[in-house]
């Protein structure tokens, strides 16, 4: 699998197991996003619930509440529905907010990474648990009141789900910079891995593959 490749993949959502992006019409991908934006709504109104039932029965210090999500959606983004393989911003950069009244400043947002690994550690240690053996995660409370965050977020895909053949396996790494994301070949095969390098300063919308560019030679081997 290379980035070429891509499109060829996300032909049909999940792998032939859904409609593909160009099976749809403008106003059908109209009526999508607006569905998806509904949803996102639903969701806004439905944690205002939960917190205003917390408020009146006078349990805020009582719970830490975290608010996440586990991917994100492309709507369209690139030409792709959905979410897979592809470690674009639209499908892997998701909401974590976390709140605790007395114990997290209100209103604050920490600049660098952190992830859904920090998430059972932190739960962990708001019940007063000792870390898990082989917990990798940091303590988002204290992230939140000035301890380090990552300089670098990471993650990865593993041909799950519905699975891909050839079999597609993912890593991502990036910093505030650049956005690093390797398509692995077949351990036995006799090809290396090929992938994808975003400038994230110039190029946000991640449309410029810098894999190959010799000037960005040095931040695609640091990361």
């Amino acid at each position: 699998m290379n980035t070429a490749n891509v499109a060829e993949a996300s032909r049909s959502s999940y792998v032939g197991h859904g409609p593909s992006y160009t099976d749809f019409t403008p106003e059908q991908l109209d009526e999508i996003r607006r569905t998806y934006y509904a949803m996102v709504t639903l969701v806004d109104d439905s944690v205002k619930h939960i917190l205003d039932e917390l408020r009146a029965a006078d349990l805020e210090r009582d719970t830490l509440v975290i608010f996440v999500s586990d991917h994100g959606e492309m709507l369209g983004d690139h030409g792709l529905l959905l979410k897979g393989p592809m470690m674009y911003e639209g499908a892997i950069r998701v909401p974590l907010i976390i709140s605790w009244s007395e114990h997290v400043p209100s209103g604050e947002r920490v600049e660098g990474f952190v992830s859904s690994v920090d998430i059972a550690a932190t739960t962990r240690r708001a019940a007063g648990l000792e870390p898990a053996a082989f917990d990798q995660g940091r303590d988002l409370v204290a992230v939140a009141n000035g301890a380090p965050a990552l300089p670098y977020a990471w993650s990865e895909y593993r041909n799950s789900g519905y699975a891909y053949d050839p079999a597609v396996d993912t890593t991502m790494c990036r910093d505030a910079d650049y956005k690093l994301v390797v398509w692995h070949g077949e351990p036995d095969a006799d090809r290396g891995p090929v992938g994808e390098l975003y400038d994230l300063r110039l190029d946000p919308d991640e449309i410029v593959n810098r894999w190959d560019d010799p000037n960005y030679l040095a931040a695609r081997m640091r990361l």
